[in-house]
């Protein structure tokens, strides 16, 4: 077990990491800062499980400021390496007006990266999904430089092609994954060796288990596209019904077939729901998606890299990453 990080103080504020007792403080500060409730299952999916960890920040006896992660593993220059999504940054209304360098957002930010982020740290790299002002923040006081941006996707729904019967969609369950999970890997190996020089998350079958059969708060939909005469894999496909939308969280296969299964995707959506297939891919890969009739639309989050402390370099990084909605802990 690691070690606890001693308490830090400033005149004001007591810094510490959070531990499963403070559960109850961040799902409090949660709720104060995005007026919806975190239940205790979804803290401990996203942090206990993850093998996720956060410094919190305390005013008195109150939590005013946080900075989480959620552990994943990434993919980089060809290797896996332990990484860690950014998530639930908060800070409390009633301390935003202290100064920059003494402010629980800047306290609990390079607290969390000088004790966890770096050369010989619990992980090596950090991603997140920081709106543009926030990561502008960042970018000032000297913690993050940005490496890329994120676009959506709309993808129209085409007629059926005569083609299309030779292949079939099978769904997925968490019943069944014994009988799935070999064919996941085999998808996921296939994505690995078709984007050589991409940054992204592990995506085999231990981790879409986790991520979306094991999520305690959401539902999705995980199909397998297989050819119909052999049983062949060609992707899976995870969405998720939205009251407006229909978002793809991940594609899982060869970056070569990917057109074909988005288009495949959406005829299959628009049969079973009637709306619009969205998709999230960092804007770098956005940009060499050959398919007809998708408008592709900037979304204002930037992807930061960590300069705080020994990290890669931001230019390993820049325009390398593979992030879809499905690398969020929130959709």
């Amino acid at each position: 077990m690691e070690p606890a990080i001693p308490a830090l103080a400033t005149q004001r504020f007591r810094l510490a990491e959070i531990r499963p007792d403070d559960a109850g403080d961040v799902r409090q500060l949660f709720e104060r800062i995005f007026n919806k409730p975190m239940s205790a299952a979804f803290w401990d999916w996203k942090y206990r499980q993850s093998g996720g960890c956060g410094i919190g920040v305390w005013d008195r006896d109150i939590l005013v400021g946080h900075y989480g992660g959620t552990g994943v593993t990434v993919l980089f220059e060809g290797r896996p390496v332990p990484a860690v999504q950014v998530c639930d940054v908060m800070v409390d209304n009633r301390v935003r007006h202290v100064a920059r360098r003494l402010s629980p957002y800047f306290l609990a930010t390079s607290t969390f990266l000088e004790h966890f982020l770096g050369q010989g740290q619990r992980y090596l790299l950090a991603y997140g999904f920081p709106s543009n002002r926030h990561l502008a923040l960042g970018v000032h006081l000297g913690l993050y430089a940005e490496v890329g941006t994120m676009s959506e996707v709309k993808i129209s729904a085409p007629q059926p092609r005569i083609g299309d019967w030779l292949y079939r969609w099978q769904p997925l369950t968490i019943d069944d994954t014994a009988q799935w999970q070999g064919q996941v890997e085999r998808l996921w190996q296939a994505m690995a060796q078709s984007l050589p020089a991409a940054a992204m998350v592990v995506k085999n079958a231990a981790r879409l288990n986790y991520r979306y059969l094991q999520n305690p708060e959401q539902r999705y939909h995980l199909w397998l596209l297989t050819r119909r005469l052999t049983g062949t894999p060609l992707a899976l496909v995870v969405v998720k019904e939205e009251a407006e939308r229909i978002l793809v969280m991940d594609v899982i296969g060869d970056r070569r077939r990917l057109e074909t299964v988005l288009r495949m995707t959406s005829v299959e959506a628009n049969r079973r729901w009637q709306k619009p297939l969205m998709f999230w891919l960092s804007t770098v890969q956005a940009d060499t998606l050959d398919l007809p009739g998708i408008e592709q639309t900037p979304l204002p989050i930037s992807t930061p890299a960590n300069i705080w402390t020994d990290s890669p370099a931001p230019e390993r990084l820049r325009d390398r990453w593979w992030l879809t909605a499905g690398d969020t802990d929130y959709l």
